[in-house]
């Protein structure tokens, strides 16, 4: 029997559509709030269905509480509770610690956590490389390659380890730092097998793309219809479009500039989809993470299928030079979706112009990372 460990940060991803770029900061008035959100909660179980009917092969051994055993409860996922007190109120990442090293002792063969980079993180400080764990996708940045590219993916990989199809390599822990680039801050074991996990983030680009970066942005502000309101997305190639508009971008942020030249900066997603719906000429820019090929789904959840589909498919616009596409295994984009979020078909979905120069452009396909 293969023991596995199951582990939640129940307030993993609240941050997302509130422009809050992710939890570790998160109000002490606001932690009900989240854990009730329960976004990390439902992608772990989605991520957990993939084992269908455990039986005998796989014991789950899940936190206490919030910290997992309270989601599998709820999903009627059979499991046994780690014997872990938990003090009422706020849990913090010092109760995710005690739990790993918990699990740790009682002898689980794998361990498995829903959460983002600072779950991520606190493993890595934590446990470092004792036992191999599998990420479940539910922060708000998860610029690590510790994570699967969708809940489901981190399923069919545990089914995978469990049934001794899976080989260990280690894996480099990434979270943003004060200036806002990600950088590596430890290391933990990960499976690999035929279900890839995603790739890590790579670094910010080198002059010669940052200037072809700049190039792809002024072209497009000088073809824009005046009545335009922009709509950008984050990321260093984005933000050129936002330099070359006049304004300081947040880069980790979505911003907003309006048709009289105001600008709102790291905008919540409701706020987007008020905007956009007052908005006369509408245009979204969107960039692609560097080594990963996310158009959606990592660090801009305020750009929710809805406020996409206020847009309008024709009027994004994706940006991302040769260089990154032709670092690209396979060569498609990625959206990471929430299913109750879409109604039918996300409107990104199937192949899109990706504008790779001034005047040059290539044909993606843009996948579900769930499929």
């Amino acid at each position: 029997m293969v023991r596995v460990g199951v582990l939640l940060n129940p307030i993993a991803g609240f941050g997302g559509t509130l422009a809050l770029h992710g939890t570790d900061r998160l109000p002490a008035h606001l932690f009900d709030e989240a854990v009730r959100a329960g976004r990390a909660a439902r992608r772990l179980v989605r991520a957990l269905d993939q084992l269908g009917s455990p039986g005998g092969e796989v014991e789950l051994i899940a936190g206490p509480g919030v910290l997992g055993a309270d989601a599998l409860c709820d999903a009627g996922i059979g499991h046994v509770v780690l014997d872990m007190p938990v003090r009422p109120g706020r849990t913090t990442s010092a109760d995710m610690a005690r739990a790993a090293h918990l699990l740790v002792a009682e002898g689980v063969d794998l361990l498995v956590f829903a959460g983002g980079d600072g779950t991520a993180t606190d493993l890595a400080e934590s446990i470092g490389e004792v036992v191999p764990v599998i990420g479940v996708p539910a922060g708000v940045k998860m610029h690590s390659e510790v994570f699967a590219r969708s809940p489901e993916a981190a399923g069919r990989l545990l089914v995978a380890a469990a049934a001794g199809h899976a080989s260990v390599e280690p894996a480099e822990v990434l979270d943003v730092g004060d200036g806002g680039e990600s950088g590596v801050v430890g290391m933990l074991r990960v499976p690999r097998s035929h279900e890839p996990l995603q790739g890590a983030k790579t670094a910010a680009p080198a002059a010669a793309s940052a200037a072809v970066g700049r190039a792809i942005a002024e072209s497009l502000v000088l073809a824009a219809d005046p009545r335009t309101t922009w709509i950008i997305g984050p990321g260093a190639t984005t933000g050129a479009v936002a330099a070359a508009l006049g304004l300081d971008p947040t880069l980790r942020g979505v911003d907003v500039r309006h048709p009289d030249g105001s600008v709102e900066t790291d905008v919540t997603e409701e706020r987007l989809f008020a905007v956009v719906g007052a908005a006369e000429h509408p245009l979204l820019v969107l960039g692609v993470v560097g080594g990963q090929g996310f158009l959606l789904g990592r660090g801009n959840q305020q750009l929710s299928a809805r406020v996409v589909s206020a847009i309008g498919a024709e009027r994004v616009h994706i940006l991302a030079t040769e260089e990154k596409v032709g670092a690209l295994f396979p060569p498609v984009l990625l959206i990471d979706i929430e299913p109750d979020e879409v109604r039918g078909t996300h409107p990104l979905l199937g192949y899109r112009r990706v504008r790779t120069g001034p005047r040059q452009s290539t044909v993606l396909r843009v996948v579900d990372a769930a499929a």
